[in-house]
């Protein structure tokens, strides 16, 4: 499943823990509809068939996808450095005479950390740490170790990479910096991850010198505190690897009982692997469970997974790796098309826009409810699976009521919206405004504006403001600024989210929408809906149909 709170990845941190990948602001966006305007008559309600229609969005995980076109073939970052670790792991009865894996090409690897742009410098050297650190390695020495430290082969040819692809700097002070100073707004089990991250990509480079003592204490510390095998795994290696001894304390507290529980819906395989890892033990239980996940689309997985395997016998033997490295050394992203939470909660607030909050379909709501039970559940997904079933008014599970309670307990607002904290401010936000919080008490001084008209960023500021119930907050940041017109000219230039977004914010605003605004709108939305389901939106006239496409043009039209 890709767990980001945003489309595009599945959590560097904790797919790896994270997702921290650009901004939340689509989730902030939550819409405001029966403000101000004075009495109008709105077009009739469409979306009859919007519910069965989603269809054509439904991920193999039983969530939402972005969008209805196809994830490519492309190679990207992250498949390549776990496909390629995992292409270097045993399979069955080696005989030794088994090709190596091909040989990366610096250019191409050069070329890929430079476009793709979904991760920040620092997590794209760690992919290409990653890459390089599978070539020339025997397959019998990968089972048991992770990436070298800074005297290792390849540490030059990754710098070297970087350099070429201009990340280098950037990536070294990023890493540094978070070593240094972890982001306050990331949990325990983020921040664990991302600091074992960045200080294998550090030694990958050479430069774990730079790194405090007291921040890698600290990092040893906090490794014996978590909850959450994979990170532990991460942070205990990477201190390894520069000469630190940790120790998963309260992970190896109760691993004997999880690897010898027969249950394999108690935990995810990725985590059961971990444990197994760092206990150092392959109980049958174990295997047979961790068996059906070399088949998982994620390759950090199936990489793990296939590690913990090796700790056992090798009968019967392990199937091949099922990552095809290409004759660059790359690897193609997984063509099982996923979705998102994201994507999932756009899609329950169209449905409950077009008044289907009781027409969600069978396959959403059970796998929002499995995904409710999980106890593996990423934290950082807890709170939008919350969201999403709060929308729906559905029951999830323990993991969904855990993300409320972190709504109202956890995510304070900061009490002003800065460059640096839009991330957080917008998350926040958004979720009080889901659960009916009330105003926060914070403080938005002026909004950028481009041309007399509010930007996309700045008109979802405004939106999420209204919708958390800070109406004269919006309407004192849009004073001055003819929001209709903004929509119109949106609408004619083919930006149906910013369209929408714009008329939310002058009815939160209380500017006068027009009765011939709302005669012409179905008109105006006709070429943006998707020619095969009419009922689902694309971002622009002649796209494929996307969620929160869907869902702008559901607001537009309640």
């Amino acid at each position: 499943m890709q767990r980001d709170l945003l489309p595009g990845r599945t959590g560097r941190r904790s797919r790896v823990v994270v997702a921290a990948a650009a901004t939340i602001a689509g989730v902030a966006a939550l819409g405001v509809s029966k403000f101000g305007g004075g009495p109008v008559e709105r077009p009739d309600r469409p979306g009859s068939q919007l519910a069965a229609q989603l269809g054509a969005l439904r991920g193999a995980n039983d969530l939402v996808r972005a969008t209805r076109a196809e994830v490519g073939r492309d190679p990207a970052l992250y498949p390549t450095a776990y496909g390629r670790l995992e292409a270097a792991l045993p399979a069955g009865h080696r005989t030794g005479a088994e090709p190596p894996v091909p040989g990366i090409r610096p250019a191409a690897l050069a070329r890929l950390a430079r476009t793709d742009m979904l991760d920040t410098p620092a997590w794209r050297a760690q992919y290409v740490c990653l890459s390089l650190s599978a070539a020339g390695t025997s397959p019998a020495s990968e089972a048991s170790r992770v990436p070298q430290g800074s005297g290792a082969p390849g540490a030059t040819s990754a710098a070297a990479v970087l350099e070429r692809a201009g990340l280098l700097a950037q990536a070294e002070a990023e890493a540094l910096g978070y070593l240094r100073a972890p982001d306050p707004e990331d949990d325990a089990t983020t921040s664990l991850a991302t600091r074992a991250a960045f200080l294998q990509t550090l030694a990958c480079l050479g430069r774990d010198d730079q790194v405090a003592p007291a921040a890698l204490t600290r990092l040893a510390a906090d490794t014996a505190q978590v909850d959450q095998p994979v990170p532990a795994l991460y942070a205990v290696e990477a201190l390894r690897a520069v000469g630190v001894r940790a120790r998963a304390t309260r992970v190896l507290r109760h691993a004997d009982a999880d690897l010898r529980r027969a249950d394999c819906a108690g935990s995810e395989s990725i985590q059961r692997a971990a444990s197994a890892l760092l206990r150092r033990e392959l109980t049958p239980q174990t295997r047979a469970c961790l068996l059906p996940a070399l088949h998982d689309p994620d390759t950090q997985t199936r990489w793990l997974v296939r590690r913990a395997l090796a700790l056992g016998a090798s009968d019967p033997p392990i199937p091949a790796p099922t990552a095809a490295v290409r004759s660059d050394g790359l690897v193609a992203k997984s063509p099982t098309q996923l979705g998102t939470l994201t994507a999932t909660y756009n899609a329950a607030r169209a449905l409950t826009a077009s008044g289907g909050r009781e027409r969600a379909p069978d396959w959403l709501e059970k796998g929002l409810k499995r995904l409710g039970s999980d106890p593996g559940l990423d934290p950082s997904d807890r709170l939008l699976l919350a969201m999403t079933c709060h929308r729906l008014s559905l029951g999830c599970g323990p993991r969904a009521a855990e993300g409320a309670r972190a709504a109202a307990a956890e995510r304070a607002v900061p009490a002003r919206l800065t460059t640096a904290n839009q991330h957080s401010w917008y998350g926040a936000t958004a979720a009080r405004a889901e659960f009916g919080l009330g105003c926060p008490r914070t403080s938005v001084e002026s909004l950028a504006h481009g041309g007399g008209a509010l930007p996309a960023p700045s008109l979802r500021v405004v939106v999420v403001l209204a919708d958390a119930g800070c109406a004269a907050q919006a309407r004192r940041l849009t004073a001055g600024t003819d929001l209709v017109a903004q929509a119109q000219k949106a609408l004619r230039d083919g930006e149906l989210v910013t369209a929408s977004d714009a008329i939310q914010a002058a009815l939160a605003a209380d500017q006068n929408v027009t009765q011939t605004f709302w005669n012409d709108l179905p008109a105006l939305l006709k070429p943006y809906r998707d020619a095969e389901f009419p009922d689902l939106y694309a971002d622009s006239p002649g796209g494929a149909a996307s969620a929160d496409a869907t869902r702008a043009a559901y607001y537009l039209l309640a």
